[in-house]
């Protein structure tokens, strides 16, 4: 699994709650018969759903800043900035982003639930 650190409950409590309206981020799920499909995302969980999709379409820095001044999750932020300019295929990009943004629910879940 991905090497992140253990957040702080702070972190945590970002991480696991919805955020505020004006703070959400916009995603789009595309269908090749209907094309995108725009979605307000409200939570790392949600952009989380959203990578599953078969074709998520996100822009990756946006996602990065977001992380970094709303979840308020630095680690999180620079990770996926890493992956942004180590992955060439947006598909990759995707994928790796999504494995990184689960890796850091399951840490907090579990953190949560076991304190």
């Amino acid at each position: 699994m991905e090497n992140l650190s253990t957040p702080s409950k702070k972190i945590i409590s970002q991480i696991l709650q919805e955020v505020d309206f004006k703070d959400r981020i916009i995603g789009y799920s595309v269908n090749f018969r209907s094309g995108p499909y725009r979605i307000s995302i409200y939570s790392l969980e949600e952009v989380f759903s959203l990578l599953n999709a078969p074709h998520p379409q996100i822009d990756f820095n946006q996602l990065a800043m977001w992380v970094r001044d709303v979840i308020q999750d630095e680690e999180l932020a620079d990770r996926i900035k890493t992956v942004i300019v180590h992955t060439t295929s947006s598909r990759d990009t995707a994928l790796r982003i999504r494995d990184l943004i689960g890796w850091r629910l399951i840490q907090c879940k579990r953190l949560c639930y076991h304190s």
